[in-house]
């Protein structure tokens, strides 16, 4: 009994004595050799061109960056950009008001530029479907739908690194979007943009 507590007890101030460590980077991190995974958040803001009713909303996105210590980075990018607007237009000579709301989904391809160790010039598109509802007004017609069609967009802007894994970003696109409701309507906009992004 005696020689079995004095083992316990061996093996109990071991087990205390010995150092505790994990390997650095721990199995399974990601390093700056690897792509890095990265959230974005952003707030956008759309000029409608050519009759089409200016709209706010957001962009949701998930993007994978080339290896981090590289000054020229490549980013290909999924995500979801619903918007909410309305405004006047003319169609055969009526004066109407329309409501509208876009939902595109697209995945796209950006090139980022480092101009200094925090900021990155942004040069990229984006294509794929857009999803949305409309209702229309006028002192003689009213009408309404769901719309859908191909859409695009590009553009440009910065980026500002913020710490090792945040980033403000502020940029302008073009797009355009056409839809296949009854007038065959090609919505054009002047995308402001502003946002946040984030890696895992």
């Amino acid at each position: 009994m005696k020689t079995t507590l004095f083992c316990l007890c061996l093996l109990a101030g071991s087990a205390a004595a010995a150092p505790y460590y994990l390997p650095s980077p721990q199995p399974g991190a990601l390093t700056d050799a690897d792509w890095q995974p990265t959230n974005r958040l952003e707030g956008l803001y759309a000029i409608g061109a050519s009759h089409t009713p200016d709209t706010a909303g957001f962009r949701l996105g998930q993007s994978l960056y080339s290896p981090a210590d590289s000054s020229i980075r490549h980013e290909f990018s999924l995500q979801i950009a619903p918007q909410w607007g309305s405004g006047h237009r003319t169609r055969h000579e009526h004066r109407s008001h329309q409501d509208i709301f876009l939902a595109p989904l697209t995945g796209g391809y950006t090139l980022n530029l480092g101009l200094t160790d925090d900021i990155y010039l942004y040069l990229g598109g984006k294509a794929g479907w857009a999803f949305g509802h409309y209702k229309e007004k006028s002192p003689v017609y009213k009408e309404s739908g769901y719309v859908n069609g191909f859409t695009f967009s590009a553009g440009g802007g910065l980026k500002i690194r913020c710490s090792e894994r945040l980033y403000a970003q502020l940029g302008y696109e073009f797009g355009r979007t056409y839809t296949n409701n009854r007038h065959d309507d090609t919505l054009g906009q002047h995308i402001i943009t502003a946002g946040l992004g984030w890696q895992f």
